[in-house]
């Protein structure tokens, strides 16, 4: 009866986690968030009204850890 039980809770735990996995947010992708960053940056005419969105986004890219573009 008490591996009834132990199998039971084990079933549970997959189940639970499995769901916890298929429900969770898509993967940070920090190179694409500076893609997306560099993108808003020209459609808003750049940073502070200097439409320099270049520098900001190679500093991204370095910062995260991508190859320069």
């Amino acid at each position: 009866m008490k591996s009834r039980h132990t199998l039971l809770a084990a079933l549970a735990a997959f189940a639970f986690s499995a769901s916890a996995i298929a429900v969770a947010a898509p993967p940070f992708n920090p190179c694409q968030q500076c893609r997306d960053a560099y993108q808003r940056c020209m459609n808003n005419g750049g940073l502070d009204g200097t439409r320099d969105c270049e520098t900001p986004f190679s500093q991204c890219l370095l910062s995260a850890g991508c190859p320069l573009e």
